[in-house]
């Protein structure tokens, strides 16, 4: 199987109602199906496309990649670094900020 990242360009084999194969874009990665954003498809299959909202969610077992966007490599000490960093930054701007709530009333105007 493999690993599928938004903007990969794939070709899908036809199901519903698709009458042939179609090409399209990853939108969005699960883990065993992706949505893909049909690209090209047969004009016979317009409707079908039309049926489905120009989308279709295939098994990433039957979805055949045609062009990958560039990857990059991240270490998994990169990933929890970051989302340390992030964590603190969060309480710290939290900390630093008063509220303060206003309350205007139309009826008093």
């Amino acid at each position: 199987m493999a690993d599928f990242e938004i903007g990969d360009l794939v070709k899908a084999k036809k199901f519903g109602p698709m009458d042939h194969g179609f090409t399209g874009i990853v939108e969005k990665v699960y883990n065993n199906s992706v949505i893909i954003s049909i690209q090209d498809f047969e004009p016979s299959d317009k409707n079908g496309v039309n049926e489905l909202n120009g989308r279709a969610v295939i098994r990433q077992s039957e979805a055949k990649m045609i062009k990958a966007v560039p990857r990059t490599k991240k270490s998994d000490d990169e990933d929890e670094d970051s989302s340390k960093d992030t964590d603190k930054k969060s309480s710290k701007s939290s900390d630093n900020k008063k509220t303060t709530k206003k309350s205007s009333k139309k009826a008093d105007k």
